[in-house]
This record gives structure tokens, sequence and C-alpha cells, in this order.
């Protein structure tokens, strides 16, 4: 009897809303919401949480303080500066899935580093909007597809490493643009 009584409460609880419906629920952070975050712009929280959820943030080597904390600089590999999002760093941390466009909202990133992760899928057209970035390492992933021509308006650009995915096609004439590019390795 106890046991159907605690079966019908759990049943009530998880239709309510007062109880996550699995494990998995609560560690991809459905219940975290950006709204509750303030040292951040909500657009970018909300980037982060894009990326979060496209790459198995659950199950990433160092994911440290991810959509629990409602502080962003206390999350792993994030470095806020002024209020914003300035660098990610999230090397080698087993990540896999694909970037989602919505890191062209993290419009004050300087610093993007990725390398040695399982990252796949192309490179979304959206990145070219990272106009600030300087520092861009993707080397060492399964990023597929093409460059694509976008990348020239991120004209800041110091660094660029792709190399080591599986990239394919021409390189676009666009990266002529980058005029402050020291190093390109593809």
């Amino acid at each position: 009897m106890r046991s159907i009584l605690y079966l019908i409460m759990v049943i009530i609880l998880m239709a309510t809303g007062w109880m996550p419906v699995s494990a998995d629920t609560a560690e991809t952070g459905s219940s975290f919401s950006c709204t509750d975050v303030s040292e951040i712009p909500q657009i970018e929280c909300e980037a982060l949480v894009a990326l979060y959820n496209s790459t198995g943030g659950a199950g990433w080597t160092h994911n440290d303080n991810w959509l629990i904390s409602n502080i962003p600089s206390d999350w792993y590999g994030v470095t806020v500066i002024s209020g914003t999002v300035s660098i990610l760093s999230l090397s080698n941390n087993l990540m896999v899935g694909s970037l989602p466009p919505e890191l062209s909202d993290l419009s004050s990133l300087t610093r993007l580093e990725l390398w040695m992760n399982q990252i796949n899928g192309s490179l979304p057209v959206e990145l070219g909007q990272l106009t600030q970035l300087t520092y861009l390492d993707l080397i060492m992933n399964q990023i597929t597809g093409s460059l694509p021509p976008e990348i020239g308006e991120m004209t800041s650009l110091v660094h660029l490493d792709i190399s080591m995915n599986q990239l394919s096609g021409n390189i676009p004439p666009e990266i002529g643009n980058l005029i402050n590019l020291e190093n390109l390795m593809l």
C-alpha cells in the first residue's frame, strides 16, 4: 500500500512540475532560467545555454557550475569582463555535437578556444558576426563542410586555427579581408 501511495505521489509531482521527469532533464539544465542571471545580458546567457545543450554539456569533462550557478563567470571556461562574455575556453572537454548559431550573440567575445573536442557539423555562418574575436581555435574536432565566406567579416582575428578537421571545398576569397591575421592554420 505504501509503495502505491508513493507512486501516486511521484506521478502527481511530475505532472504538476514539482519533480523533474528524469535525472537527465535536471542534468541538461532544463530548469535553469537566464532571467535569474544579471551578470551578463540575457541573450548572452541564452547563447551559453544553447552551446551547453548542443554539445552535450552534461557529459563534458569540466562543466563546473554550468546551469547551476546564476553567475556565469563561475562557470568553467567562461570569462566575463565588463558585464559581457569575453573568453570561452572549453578545450579538451569532451564536447560532442555542433556549434549553435546563437554563439553569434556573444558580441564581445574576443577568444574562443574549443580545440580537441568532438564538435561536428558545419561552422555556423553566424560566427562571422563575432567581429571582436581575435583568437579562434577549433583544431582537432570533426567539423565538416566548407569554410563559410562570412568568416571574412571577423576582421579582428589575429589567430585562426581550424586544422585537423574534416573541412572540404575551396577557401573563400573573403578570407583576404582578415587584415589583422597573423596565424592561419587550415
